[in-house]
């Protein structure tokens, strides 16, 4: 709803004075939503800044939340929920089956019976407890830093004293059933945090697994899950899950097979990696892709900036791309096995979305 409502009146602008003027100084307004945060962004001509953080400030810190302009958001957010393709559930499942009634455990998307039931005072609540000075973080791209500075500090945010919940890793299974031609099963351990020992490494055997073709019109033919998937004899594709988050992380896979032939490639996928033997040659292929990844997408100034503002965010510093891969050079065979170790030792959390049929449980992998 947060996500939703950027851009809607503020305590000192309207919906349409925020819309025209950001067209007026040739700007774009963007909102972004996580489990662990909620970002809003301005990209504006360097020489109508001072307009674009004025706007900025009011979408972030001073929302209304007007009763029937939220009234108006209900069927974008019908709109949004019914374009969710199935990894994105299934993926939102996981969490809920991982982290159960934890924080990271809460869905991103509304659910169908509460759209149109978050009023004002909720969500003005919400924004009180949440959007406070120790809990958010101001960065820019080609801005001053003194003049960013300034800029922070007036926004008047009160410190208060709520500090956000704690992740709790417990495990578990849901399965949707949908009839949909295709089924989509996620699977997953208790992975690593932001800035963990482990973190590293699982994001090098993560790219030893494959994650979908490097390059344009590439082929992912030679990763370790493809050709598990082609051994099943089985119709589907295979990739693999790393998610980290300030206190807890999620690694395993996703699959997207045929419901006929589902079974047999969770199964051939899952024991190839619990009998997975790393090698030194795959540990050097895979930390060249983590750190061309790492490189790559900082050419781009959005996922730039959301980098920069997460990690100011959760772990209070900021790590450059050139140093954060200068750190996966110390990745070894021995730690990236002992990472997954790790990770197949503990509790495993599963979602299954489609037709479920023949879906293995979680407890017969």
């Amino acid at each position: 709803m947060l996500r939703a409502c950027a851009g809607l009146a503020t305590k000192n602008m309207t919906a349409f004075f925020i819309t025209r003027n950001i067209q007026q100084i040739g700007g774009a307004l963007t909102a972004e939503s996580g489990r662990e945060h909620v970002l809003y962004g301005v990209n504006v001509i360097r020489d109508n800044l001072d307009a674009g953080l004025q706007i900025l400030g009011e979408v972030g810190t001073q929302s209304v939340f007007k009763p029937w302009e939220l009234k108006d958001t209900i069927k974008r957010i019908k709109v949004d929920l019914s374009i969710r393709d199935p990894t994105t559930i299934a993926l939102d499942l996981l969490h809920s089956a991982a982290f159960r009634n934890t924080g990271l455990g809460n869905s991103l998307f509304l659910l169908p019976h509460r759209v149109g039931k978050l009023g004002t005072d909720v969500l003005s609540s919400y924004l009180a407890s949440t959007h406070l000075a120790n809990r958010m973080a101001v960065v820019g791209l080609g801005v001053d830093h003194d003049a960013l500075v300034s800029y922070a500090s007036s926004l008047g945010l009160p410190k208060g004293e709520d500090v956000a919940g704690s992740a709790a890793y417990g495990g578990g299974e849901i399965r949707q059933e949908t009839g949909a031609a295709v089924t989509v099963v996620a699977v997953a351990g208790e992975g690593a945090s932001i800035g963990s020992s482990d973190a590293a490494s699982l994001a090098v055997a993560q790219y030893i697994l494959g994650v979908g073709p490097g390059t344009k019109y590439g082929s992912n033919a030679g990763s370790v899950l493809s050709k598990a998937v082609a051994a099943s004899g089985g119709i589907g594709m295979a990739s693999a899950i790393n998610i980290n988050y300030s206190d807890a992380g999620l690694f395993g896979y996703f699959v997207i097979a045929d419901p006929s032939s589902v079974d047999k490639v969770v199964g051939t996928v899952h024991d190839t990696l619990k009998k997975l033997k790393v090698s030194d040659a795959q540990v050097a292929a895979g930390k060249n892709r983590v750190k061309a990844a790492l490189l790559m997408a900082s050419e781009s100034g959005g996922e730039s900036i959301e980098d920069m503002g997460l990690q100011a965010l959760l772990t209070g510093q900021f790590i450059s791309p050139i140093a954060a891969a200068a750190a996966v050079d110390g990745v070894t065979s021995t730690s990236v096995q002992a990472a997954l170790g790790k990770v197949l030792a503990g509790k495993l959390s599963m979602s299954a979305v489609g037709s479920i049929g023949k879906v293995p449980y979680v407890d017969q992998l």
